[in-house]
């Protein structure tokens, strides 16, 4: 196929000056990330373009697939209600895939709580979608928050919340020992908070200079969706599969094969378009069309300033050139490599 006739994908993309690193779905160029990633990060010797090709399972721009998002409060709620056997269930795959590796022991029970209102009275005014007691597996109890976050002091909100729970912890009268329960603050955000590529990160309050944990009361979990990538395999971890799901399923016409398990499947009756009655449709389809009237100025905006776009693209080809570098490819083939993406402009 004729790679310079060949349209990327991505409007955004080709608009910024960045189509010319695909062809049609699948990259030209793929840079191994450094040996200190997660397992989030693909492997360059095991990735296969082929076999990660997803375009036949998204709906085309505009048009909407059979799911709403997760993130939608309403779908969120219906999927992951504490209060029905079912949601139950998906919130406890979802909470111990997630804070894998960042709770000690597996979490068995959990239950919704109201929040209460602190001195401020700011409880009721921030993002939180689920306010949750939760019990392990050896009987402890943690609280944990789920929430989608307004990128204004997204972290001084996020330390802010979890001293919220903290608070809200206290008993009165002197013989309270403050034995706070653990917290955990799970929290979605749809722009990017950090300038690297992973998609989660985790914090807590540690020791500088040894990175032990002080202490558990405060703990974190952040994911930022921009940076999930657009690929699935069945090999990827089960955090990448959840992040998929938060990131695309209102894109999806059905699930990927490196998707279908009865955990992810389950969650689809919940998101179906057509069990929204009209009222929660049309409400829906509006907030879609209000996303998708943001992303259509986004493209104005690259086609009004084209200098704009043009250093955006000499930034990127040179951490391309540096990334490269690092990982070790020679002058020779870093050339060859920009040679093609430069043809295929």
């Amino acid at each position: 196929m004729d790679v310079q006739n060949k349209k990327c994908a991505d409007p955004i993309l080709e608009k910024l000056g960045l189509g010319r690193f695909y062809h049609g779905d699948k990259p030209l160029v793929w840079i191994a990330d450094s040996p200190k990633s997660n397992k989030l990060h693909e492997d360059v010797a095991s990735y296969n373009a082929e076999a990660c090709v997803l375009s036949q399972y998204f709906a085309k721009e505009g048009e909407f697939g059979p799911y709403a998002s997760l993130l939608y409060d309403k779908t969120f709620k219906k999927t992951f209600s504490p209060d029905s056997r079912r949601g139950k269930r998906n919130l406890l795959n979802l909470l111990n895939d997630i804070l894998e590796g960042q709770i000690p022991q597996k979490i068995m029970d959990v239950a919704s709580q109201q929040p209460e209102l602190n001195d401020s009275g700011s409880k009721v005014s921030k993002s939180s979608i689920l306010d949750l007691h939760c019990r392990d597996e050896h009987d402890n109890f943690i609280e944990i928050e789920v929430q989608i976050q307004r990128e204004t002091n997204f972290l001084k909100r996020l330390v802010f919340y979890s001293s919220q729970m903290i608070v809200q912890q206290g008993e009165p009268g002197p013989d309270w020992d403050y034995d706070v329960k653990p917290v955990y603050v799970i929290s979605f955000a749809r722009f990017r908070v950090f300038d690297d590529d992973r998609p989660l990160h985790r914090a807590g309050i540690l020791d500088y200079e040894t990175a032990e944990q002080l202490v558990d009361c405060a703990n974190f979990t952040i994911i930022e969706l921009p940076k999930v990538k657009r690929m699935i395999r069945p090999s990827d971890s089960e955090i990448a599969k959840w992040l998929f799901m938060f990131r695309y399923l209102d894109r999806l016409k059905e699930l990927p094969p490196a998707l279908k398990s009865e955990k992810l499947e389950g969650l689809l009756p919940y998101a179906e378009l057509a069990r929204f009655n009209k009222k929660e449709l049309r409400r829906y389809r509006y907030i879609m069309h209000l996303k998708w009237d943001r992303y259509a100025q986004q493209l104005a905006f690259a086609e009004d300033n084209p200098d704009f776009v043009k250093k955006i693209e000499e930034k990127v080809l040179n951490a391309v050139r540096q990334n490269m570098r690092k990982d070790g490819v020679s002058s020779d083939k870093i050339q060859s490599y920009l040679n093609v993406l430069e043809n295929a402009k």
